[in-house]
């Protein structure tokens, strides 16, 4: 007999989920904008598939960057993606601030 607890199990993310689509991910001056999903959270573009979201979650801040995908005319969030807590964004934001990364990119 084992004495350790049950693992909670994973609660599946909404995946009907509705995100709006952006009109416009660009200012006059061509610097990215902050968009605002149906959840009211706020998110950049990266690219046509990708975005980067800040969220709250568990009350923890969380920098959320991930795929999306079209079906139904609705564009939703896929599987691939990763969440940052705010150190962890705080440790990339520094690197690539510092130069680490386009240095290691540069050397490949």
């Amino acid at each position: 007999m084992s004495c350790e607890e049950p693992k909670a199990k994973k609660q599946k993310a909404d995946k009907e989920q509705e995100w709006e689509e952006p009109q416009n991910t660009e200012d006059e001056s061509g610097e990215n904008i902050v968009l605002k999903n149906d959840s009211g959270e706020s998110y950049f573009e990266l690219s046509a598939t990708k975005r980067c979201t800040i969220r709250s979650f568990k009350g923890k801040a969380l920098v959320d960057i991930r795929e999306f995908y079209q079906k139904d005319g609705k564009t939703l969030p896929g599987k691939k993606g990763i969440s940052l807590t705010i150190e962890q964004f705080e440790a990339l934001r520094d690197a690539i601030k510092s130069g680490l990364v386009e240095k290691e990119i540069a050397a490949l």
